[in-house]
């Protein structure tokens, strides 16, 4: 069996990071993809002039190691922009910075000092906390849930007006039904003097993980995808349909099979579970535990003119139908046709939402962005593009972290390595989905 290759499953960063690590090691491997080409959501259409990612895809590059593989290994040094990110939140009628909590500066005079109360008192409340005797409740219960959180660190005015909408429009769940696990880089947490300074003047100097970012010239994010897919094998259009874990066997949609010594999984973890027909029962319960939030992906080229300065703009406000909106060209002029410009908005489809109709959804994001002053009434739109993401954003609920575990170890018990974004079922970037990928491939070997 030790002559038998690493078969993987999914050409998306994660099995093609995988896949690249091992080609390296000279380890033989096994590549399938059930789509006609690599990239899984990293790709990019072409439409009319316009190139237009499967909604926001940005390089944040944190490791040395992961960035010396993109850009020299993969031979991608010089196609990629850096950027310094121009983001911001619309409410109110108004634009303020992102992060929210830094930056209320030029919202209403009643909505800043509200937040600033808020604030204090929040600091306030948690020094009174720290200083309680050991034994003591710290606190009342249900504050691990990020609703609790949010209210703890940030008071009820920063709570209202911005983290408790948004985050309730981005999930498609109330934040009251999660937990904070994920959180880590993904949500800023200023402190006094910050939030004392972006509530007195407007500061444009960014803050957090994604302050900067890495971006194709031209082309779109799919860059990336071809970059690894010239560099590894893969066998396209051919979907698993089978995981026999007994005889350490995969078979495929085209009606072949392969022996495996190791198998490394980038699918969706429900996916992989429902393809092992001896799966316990019991992992199938933590399978149909697992939740998740889609996206409809609403795309415009706008000919004639540029509609906006700015890189994206988080949208918490009911009446808007996405949470938020970005623009391409602003990531590379490249992405839209000389004088002309392009829109992306996000609408969260979550775990319980309705079956939308995607043109109706377009038309109600046209409208919507004429409400904020993005788009004009006479823009002609000349070219459009929508994408239903099904699995974009996993939901951390209380139920998640015991499910995954369950799932992943007995995985592991039977050879196989469940890695990537979906297949570790985690929220986290394309750097995270690759660097996984790695490690999965070294832990193979």
């Amino acid at each position: 069996m030790k002559d038998e290759p690493v078969v993987i499953l999914g050409a998306g960063l994660a099995g093609m990071a995988a896949a690249h690590r091992l080609g390296k090691r000279r380890r033989p491997y096994l590549l399938f993809e059930r789509e006609g080409r690599p990239g899984g959501l990293v790709r990019s259409e072409r439409v009319a002039g316009y190139t237009f990612d499967y909604t926001g895809h940005l390089l944040h590059m944190k490791r040395r190691e992961t960035r010396d593989l993109v850009l020299k290994e993969l031979g991608l040094e010089g196609r990629f922009l850096a950027v310094q990110r121009r983001s911001f939140i619309f409410s109110k009628g108004v634009y303020t910075r992102y992060p929210f909590q830094a930056n209320t500066f030029g919202l209403p005079v009643d909505v800043v000092r509200e937040c600033l109360e808020g604030f204090v008192q929040a600091r306030l409340d948690e020094a009174a906390r720290a200083a309680r005797p050991a034994g003591r409740s710290k606190g009342p219960a249900g504050e691990g849930n990020f609703e609790s959180w949010i209210l703890r660190t940030f008071g009820p005015g920063i709570a209202r007006h911005f983290m408790l909408p948004y985050n309730a429009k981005l999930w498609g769940v109330p934040p009251r039904e999660m937990t904070t696990e994920w959180m880590g880089r993904f949500v800023p947490q200023p402190g006094l003097s910050e939030v004392l300074r972006g509530a007195l003047q407007d500061r444009p100097e960014a803050t957090g993980y994604n302050a900067h970012f890495l971006y194709p010239r031209s082309g779109g994010i799919e860059v990336l995808a071809r970059g690894f897919a010239a560099k590894v094998e893969a066998r396209l259009n051919t979907e698993a349909v089978e995981v026999d874990l007994k005889a350490r066997q995969a078979r495929f949609s085209d009606g072949s099979s392969v022996r495996f010594r190791r198998l490394i999984s980038s699918l969706p973890l429900k996916t992989l579970v429902s393809l092992i027909p001896a799966c316990p029962a019991r992992v199938r319960r933590a399978s149909a535990r697992l939740r998740a939030t889609g996206v409809l992906n609403v795309n415009f080229g706008v000919a004639g003119r540029n509609i906006s300065d700015k890189h994206w703009i988080y949208v918490p406000e009911e009446r808007f139908p996405f949470y938020r909106a970005g623009f391409y060209h602003n990531f590379s002029p490249a992405m839209a046709p000389r004088g002309c410009s392009s829109v992306y908005a996000e609408v969260s489809l979550g775990p319980a939402s309705p079956r939308v109709d995607p043109a109706r959804a377009a038309e109600k994001v046209r409208r919507g962005l004429i409400e904020m002053g993005v788009l004009k009434p006479g823009d002609r739109i000349a070219a459009r593009f929508t994408a239903h993401i099904p699995g974009a954003y996993v939901v951390y609920d209380p139920h998640r972290a015991a499910a995954v575990a369950e799932i992943r170890d007995y995985l592991r018990e039977n050879g196989v390595l469940s890695t990537g974004r979906w297949g570790s079922w985690e929220y986290g970037s394309m750097e995270d989905a690759i660097w996984q990928g790695i490690e999965a491939a070294d832990q193979s070997a």
